[in-house]
């Protein structure tokens, strides 16, 4: 039994760091001397249809290199497929004998889907938001890699997992696949098992400290290494130590702001090193140093932290320690400074007495885009749901009313004016302030796209015949910003204060911006943005009032496809060469910066451009694919079983397919988009509140 002497709180201190070291070097549970070491190690960088990276495969050539110095028998593998990583996994299990130890190393994109890790292969498919089970079947899940070597009854498993960057899928509308930013916790690993992420819950892990980084590795792997190769560094050691060195480099990047901060799960049974050993005096000093300061790093008292400077005055944490002294000291001042009562409400606070009152869901939403781990979240989150739902009911009650109002009308108490026939391709403009329309003909088309590629896009499957058997018109172009502001100035429509722009650079909601200032270029022959879904409906609205035939109204999204298809069944009008597309789109093209720019061509355009500034399809219509995004009448549905083929909208769902007028379709894509984006069959979705630059819309006419 072990006796706690009431020795002085110096000497106790010394006493029990002494005593710590002594175990630490003493306690080593060597391997059977049969056992083997084996190492797994894969890195995928050339991803095809997510962002590639840029380090994942020199982080495993730098790590096979190491372990294998270390006495490992290393299987090292770079940028392989599904079918790649499955063979390559299972050759591994084969070689591995019960007692031996084994490593498993992955530098590449992760995911967390409903509590539980994925690794992607690099021909993981892009999936739409709403596919997660999809996504998991086409990637590797942390855990049944942990049991497969469970599995084989080894003495140790090691999983390191430098795997936590950015979702590779990025958000459409207000949904996204898994997490938005990492990996996810995981359950407790099983007995013998030692796992370590290179960033924490909801972190992302740097591939690079900044795009001129010189560094060949990421920056968990480049403190790694040094690590492993420490003599008697035990392996919870080189974890705790990683952790601070980690998050020490991580702040030197992106203004010193970001936060990364690896975790590691311990299931261990003894003790593991990577380079058995005696530890030397360095090491040593070194480690004194991390145990003292995990003793008091919580601490509130300032002689904790003046001792830690006495015995390490040029230590690891010697600045953070001086800096504890400094806020220690003046506690009771800054204690008396918070009592005061404030005078002036700080920001969270003034904005949200401004918006809890409100009727508008766009004031509510504005207070969460800029407080979004604000004081009220929880609050402002449930009133903009009640706000959303009172909206879509004052939607729908008006909509009802004005069907009941067509309803009762009998063909006896109107006289219909005389009608006139349309001829396919025939022009015209019913009024000064009227969008131009070009007359389209009837007849059947196959609606949705079948890639090549097993599992691609499945939100545009079945592909099912839809007739139009109707004569209806099509905006020539989309609506502009002279239209639309003539119908602001004499409806007295309110524009609305908050849309998302992409100002230098960076895109996120603004206030005080609509389709008049938000970023873009303010000239009447561009197409309006800043539109919700809303704001459209209204423009129709007064644009029937201005023409007694009336008639015009949004498209469905089938009349959207039918119009842009032209006649043809390819990703495009004209066929499916992208090399093409720069001549009838107005999208993210190669004199643009973005990453999923497309190479093949230039548009000589870099944001929003004049309507029409682009060759028509061969039924006279400009714009279909890019420039601005165009709202359809139709509610989200997630493929397209059970969708009408009549043309109609598809507003009720009659299926297991979960439909929901929350969000409404959106096709075409726009300037920001890549070439998958606008094709003739993707299909994007909003919140119908929602105004952005990327989002405009056109207009039908019934003809009949």
């Amino acid at each position: 039994m072990i006796k706690i002497l009431n020795l002085p709180k110096t000497l106790s201190l010394k006493f029990f760091i002494s005593f710590t070291m002594l175990i630490a070097l003493q306690f080593n549970l060597s391997s059977p001397a049969n056992a083997k070491r084996l190492a797994l190690i894969i890195g995928n960088d050339l991803y095809a249809n997510v962002t590639p990276l840029k380090k994942a495969v020199n982080d495993a050539d730098a790590i096979s290199s190491t372990l294998t110095d270390l006495g490992f028998q290393t299987h090292l593998y770079s940028n392989l497929n599904r079918r790649s990583m499955n063979a390559a996994l299972a050759e591994f299990t084969n070689e591995i004998e019960k007692g031996d130890e084994v490593l498993f190393f992955f530098s590449g994109h992760g995911i967390s889907v409903r509590g539980e890790n994925y690794l992607l292969p690099t021909d993981v498919p892009k999936v739409a938001p709403g596919q997660e089970g999809f996504i998991t079947r086409e990637a590797f899940s942390e855990n049944e890699i942990i049991q497969s070597l469970q599995d084989k009854r080894v003495r140790v498993s090691i999983l390191i997992l430098d795997a936590c960057r950015n979702n590779p899928f990025p958000r459409k509308g207000t949904r996204s696949i898994g997490r938005s930013i990492g990996l996810g916790r995981t359950s407790a690993p099983p007995e013998g098992t030692f796992v370590m992420y290179s960033a924490g819950v909801g972190q992302e892990a740097l591939d690079r400290l900044s795009d001129d980084d010189p560094h060949p590795n990421s920056v968990y792997t480049r403190k790694l290494i040094p690590l492993m190769k420490e003599e008697g560094l035990q392996i919870v050691r080189v974890a705790k130590r990683l952790r601070s060195e980690v998050e020490n480099l991580a702040r030197t990047a992106k203004g010193g702001a970001h936060k990364q901060y690896p975790s590691y799960y311990d299931e261990l049974r003894g003790d593991f090193f990577f380079k058995p050993g005696k530890r030397s005096e360095k090491n040593t000093v070194a480690d004194a140093d991390e145990i003292l300061w995990q003793a008091i790093e919580k601490s509130n008292k300032s002689s904790d932290f003046e001792f830690y400077l006495k015995e390490h005055p040029t230590g690891r944490y010697s600045s953070i320690a001086r800096l504890k002294l400094i806020q220690l000291k003046n506690k009771d001042t800054i204690k008396a400074e918070k009592e005061k009562p404030l005078i002036v409400k700080d920001a969270d606070d003034k904005l949200w007495s401004e918006v809890r009152g409100s009727r508008r869901s766009l004031e509510v939403e504005a207070y969460i885009h800029k407080f979004p781990r604000g004081k009220y979240i929880a609050e402002a989150r449930r009133i903009l749901e009640l706000l959303r739902h009172a909206e879509y009911r004052e939607y729908s009650r008006i909509k009802a009313l004005e069907e009941k109002k067509v309803a009762v009308v009998t063909p006896k108490e109107i006289k219909k004016p005389k009608t006139r026939s349309y001829q396919f391709g025939e022009r015209f403009q019913e009024c000064g302030e009227c969008p131009k329309m070009v007359v389209l003909p009837t007849g059947q088309f196959s609606m949705g796209w079948k890639d090549k590629r097993k599992g691609q896009h499945q939100y545009a499957l079945p592909i099912h015949k839809v007739n139009i058997n109707y004569q209806i018109a099509i905006g020539v172009h989309e609506i502009t910003i002279k239209q639309y502001d003539a119908f602001i100035k004499q409806s007295g429509h309110d524009p609305g204060s908050l849309c998302w722009t992409n100002e230098k650079g960076r895109g996120k909601y603004r206030k005080f911006r609509n389709y008049q200032k938000n970023g873009l270029p303010y000239k009447l022959n561009y197409p309006a943005t800043c539109v919700s879904w809303y704001d459209a409906k209204e423009y129709v609205k007064w644009l029937n009032r201005q023409i007694p035939s009336g008639g015009y109204r949004l498209p469905t999204e089938a009349e959207w496809e039918f119009a842009a298809r032209a006649g043809r069944q390819r990703n495009w009008h004209y066929g499916n060469r992208v090399s093409f597309l720069c001549q009838f789109s107005n999208h993210a093209a190669a004199e643009t910066k973005v990453k999923w720019r497309n190479k093949t061509c230039n548009d000589g355009v870099k944001v929003l451009s004049k309507v029409g500034g682009f060759k028509a399809n061969p039924w006279g219509v400009y714009d279909m694919y890019g420039n601005v995004g165009e709202w359809t009448e139709d509610c989200v549905h997630y493929d397209y079983k059970g969708a009408p083929t009549n043309g109609d909208a598809w507003i009720i769902s009659n299926n297991r397919n979960h439909g929901s007028c929350a969000n409404r379709i959106h096709r075409g894509g726009s300037w920001l988009q890549s070439s998958p984006s606008v094709t003739s069959w993707n299909r994007q979705f909003t919140k119908p509140t929602d105004r952005t630059i990327t989002l405009g819309f056109r207009v039908v006419k019934d003809l009949q």
